[in-house]
Parts: structure tokens; C-alpha cells; sequence
């Protein structure tokens, strides 16, 4: 399992559909997104996460 950790904001907007209806939406709009491991040791103390930039395939 990854850890994630996104820095950026959330954007709330509402719109009428062609039926009349309310519609709501939510966009999650990243500026920097941080992918993080698992803990080094689960016997670790003070566990600290790992950079891991350099597995991204992109």
C-alpha cells in the first residue's frame, strides 16, 4: 500500500444539468503530490517514511 501525500486544493462548484436538476461536483486539484512508503522497520520506534521519487515511472 502507497502513502500519498498532496499538497494543493479542493474546488466545490454547482451547475443546473439540461433536465433542471442541481448538480454538484468536486475537484481535487494537486500542486505537488509526494508518494511516500511504509514505515522502514515495523520495530522501529520512531518509523519514518522513504522518499521514493525515483520509482515513479512518469
Amino acid at each position: 500500500m502507497w502513502k500519498v501525500l498532496v499538497h494543493g486544493r479542493i474546488h466545490y462548484s454547482k451547475w443546473i444539468d439540461s433536465m433542471g436538476n442541481d448538480r454538484y461536483g468536486c475537484e481535487i486539484i494537486a500542486e505537488k503530490v509526494d508518494f511516500l512508503s511504509r514505515p522502514k522497520s515495523a520495530e522501529n520506534e520512531n518509523p519514518e517514511l522513504v522518499d521514493r521519487d525515483h520509482e515513479i515511472p512518469f
